[in-house]
């Protein structure tokens, strides 16, 4: 995605997504006057990646 397609974000500059005031996750970050619901502070989201089961989920599971 070029940077001119990416979407200025002033809102949450410690968000996981934001890289130099742009956001690098959502196309269209209007949410008609309501706050981000994909904001997630950048510290909280690296110290939550780290699974156990190495992203694995359900993998043993018979459908």
């Amino acid at each position: 995605m070029s940077r001119a397609a990416m979407q200025v974000c002033r809102a949450h500059g410690d968000c996981f997504a934001n890289r130099g005031g742009v956001c690098t996750c959502l196309k269209d970050n209007d949410f008609g006057g309501r706050d981000c619901p994909f904001y997630k502070p950048a510290d909280t989201v690296r110290k939550g990646s780290c699974r156990q089961n190495g992203g694995m989920v359900d993998g043993n599971q018979q459908i």
